[in-house]
């Protein structure tokens, strides 16, 4: 049942930011739906939301659409926060809410929750110097032969 529950939430999240964005397309020769049903209007909306309903024929094999999901939820709030704050816009609340409820939906049903985390991993191995190994006691890091302190000045 949850899985069933989260392929419907990233479906009706994923089918509302389409007809969101379809209003970029054709100007206001359509209703605003993309500040009644919970998206601004843009070709990114449009892609995330074909990916959000593509990914919810098996949503554990694309956690990467998922997250976008989730952290849609949370720019939405940012963008209309600071429309309204810098630009002084219209503060619409149903972005905000269906963004919102969605991606509290997405973490809430999502069976491995804490893999929605990414995990924190080493910068890549350009950017790292490389270690000398550390010699093991008893050992010769070139040969890795026993050095017996007796024997130093004999040849192996």
């Amino acid at each position: 049942m949850r899985r069933l529950l989260l392929t419907l939430v990233m479906v009706l999240m994923g089918a509302a930011m389409v007809a969101g964005s379809a209003r970029a397309l054709f100007g206001n020769a359509l209703l605003p739906l993309d500040l009644e049903i919970g998206s601004n209007s843009s070709a990114a909306a449009a892609v995330l939301g074909i990916g959000l309903m593509a990914a919810a024929i098996h949503p554990a094999n694309n956690i990467a659409w998922v997250r976008a999901g989730i952290l849609y939820g949370i720019v939405t709030v940012f963008y209309e926060l600071g429309a309204h704050y810098i630009i002084g816009s219209r503060f619409y609340y149903g972005p905000v809410i269906f963004g919102l409820a969605c991606s509290l939906l997405l973490i809430a049903l999502y069976p491995q929750r804490a893999k929605l985390v990414p995990p924190i991993s080493d910068p890549p191995t350009a950017y790292r110097q490389p270690r000398k190994a550390e010699p093991s006691a008893g050992m010769t890091p070139a040969a890795a032969v026993p050095v017996s302190p007796a024997k130093v000045d004999e040849s192996v």
